[in-house]
């Protein structure tokens, strides 16, 4: 259950015990209020808890921890009070604890957790003291002594301005002293937004120097317009794990512009086809260099572009994508556009190509790179686009919206246009920018001009033989060549709706999906019922 970010007030109710499945709980960012009841330890299944950001007050319930297999539980900015309970550090499956800026005091225990300096967090409340030696909590007064020192609380009042105080200051100097020594230009675009909060591991640099063996050509998966994308070995929640790491090239102009973009865009979506985001680092390098990077899950099949184009990727041995492959890559594409252009707020991703769609180990598809993506409810998305900016026209050639060319504003129907570009290149295995593209030919006059009758001619020449050694195909060769006729005529059909020149006349994305479902599902049950037959 997510509910973070909303107006939500009030008391946590009791009733949430009866949720007795609910896995993941994030109630962040709201204005809730009172203490945490300790009914919240009846919730056995929980293995994720957030509760930070909001009013809650008074002393965290002991029996948050008896939850045998809670693992992350996030309580900061709150105003909770009173000792750490010792029951946290008997918890074995806690490993992240973040109990920073409340008003916590006394004694941090020693295990579980709290020996884990990456996994529990406890800034911002200056009370607390003892802990393992690596937190640099001051020592605590013998035990004798502790109940005297609490009756001597003004003492506290008068301490707690000053070091605060001096905290402050040291903070400002810290603050002023990076910001002369950052580009001016830098200083803005950066200080506005952060990935890396609770919900997301951290990663240094020398992990992720660890992790691809000194960024090794090895581990070397893909090149782009602002970076490299290496192969990743990490420990995440304590489990080695390969990931995929983009390194953003920060000498390349507009790069930094582009690794903000594609946090803030990737921090705002969640869809099953889209690349799922880990985590980010920004930092410093082993020479003190700015060093930027995005941590992804791994997509095992690589993009799209080296599967139509195997040729141009001679170290990829592939053996080609048969029909219903191609119609389920562009039904999960026409599904993560429809998510992106529908969800609150609106993102146009602007740089939709083969080479940004990756596939999983079942040929699923991804939607990746989100450097050029625009969240439309961005004042700076509703400005024309200037193609001397940094970041330059949204999008490759090719794919690009021909209106974009001309310094019109990022819409969806940009996406939809360089999604029906996608489709003819998937099914014809031409790309836009083939030698034969010129002196006013295109892909999409190439296609209009073999539709409806010469279709054939333009289906990409290796998908009949791959139908055929797939053993999915029709038993005749005059069927075969049929059904794949048939099944053309409509992709085209759609392909060229999306291609319009007018983004008015384009078919909306919507529609678009819904269009090659049904092509989709009508295809995989003529197969099904003619195979049946033979």
């Amino acid at each position: 259950m997510y509910i973070s970010n909303n107006n939500l007030s009030g008391p946590l109710p009791d009733a949430l015990s009866n949720c007795q499945s609910l896995i993941h709980l994030r109630l962040d960012r709201n204005s809730i209020n009172s203490s945490i009841p300790a009914s919240v330890s009846k919730m056995q299944g929980l293995i994720l808890l957030n509760l930070t950001k909001n009013t809650l007050s008074g002393m965290i319930p002991r029996e948050l921890g008896l939850m045998d297999g809670i693992q992350e539980l996030h309580l900061a900015h709150n105003n909770l009070s009173g000792h750490i309970t010792e029951s946290f550090g008997n918890m074995t499956s806690l490993y992240r604890l973040d109990l920073s800026f409340n008003r916590l005091d006394g004694r941090v225990p020693s295990q579980g957790v709290f020996s884990n300096v990456t996994g529990f967090s406890f800034e911002g409340n200056s009370g607390l003291c003892g802990g393992v030696s690596e937190l640099h909590l001051p020592l605590c007064p013998p035990e004798s002594m502790e109940h005297g020192l609490r009756k001597r609380h003004l003492l506290m009042k008068v301490v707690i301005p000053i070091a605060a105080g001096i905290i402050i200051g040291s903070s400002l100097i810290l603050v002023f002293f990076t910001i002369r020594k950052k580009p001016k230009a830098q200083s803005a675009t950066t200080r506005g937004f952060q990935l890396a909060d609770d919900n997301y591991p951290r990663v240094s640099y020398a992990g992720l120097v660890q992790g691809t063996n000194c960024f090794a050509t090895d581990n070397l998966i893909g090149r782009g317009r602002y970076g490299s994308v290496y192969k990743c070995g990490l420990l995440l929640k304590n489990t080695m794990t390969t990931v995929a790491v983009k390194i953003f090239d920060l000498q390349q102009s507009g790069s930094s512009k582009s690794f903000l973009a594609e946090c803030e865009a990737l921090s705002k979506i969640c869809h099953r086809n889209l690349v799922s985001v880990i985590t980010c680092c920004s930092s410093l390098d082993s020479n003190q260099n700015d060093f930027k990077a995005i941590v992804f899950e791994l997509m095992p099949n690589g993009n799209l572009d080296k599967w139509l184009h195997p040729d141009v990727h001679a170290s990829q041995q592939l053996q080609g994508l048969t029909m219903v492959q191609r119609l389920n890559i562009a039904v999960d594409v026409a599904d993560a556009l429809d998510y992106l252009h529908n969800c609150e707020p609106p993102v146009v991703h602007c740089d939709l190509k083969p080479g940004n769609i990756l596939l999983d180990t079942y040929l699923v598809a991804h939607i990746g790179d989100f450097g050029l993506a625009k969240i439309l409810s961005d004042p700076e998305g509703e400005q024309p686009i200037n193609s001397k900016s940094s970041i330059g026209i949204r999008g490759t050639i090719g794919y690009l919206a021909p209106e974009y060319g001309e310094g019109s504003q990022v819409s969806p129907s940009g996406d939809v246009y360089s999604f029906g570009s996608v489709i003819l290149e998937l099914f014809t295995g031409m790309a836009p920018t083939h030698d034969m593209f010129r002196d006013g030919l295109t892909l999409q006059k190439h296609a209009e001009n073999a539709f409806p009758d010469k279709l054939m001619e333009i289906v990409d020449p290796v998908l009949p033989s791959i139908e055929e050694k797939s053993g999915s195909s029709l038993q005749n060769q005059s069927n075969r060549m049929e059904d794949i006729c048939n099944t053309m005529f409509s992709i085209i059909e759609v392909a060229l709706s999306c291609c319009k020149q007018a983004p008015t006349e384009r078919m909306c994305t919507r529609d678009a999906a819904a269009g090659m479902r049904k092509i989709r599902d009508s295809h995989v049950k003529k197969n099904t019922r003619l195979a049946s037959h033979s």
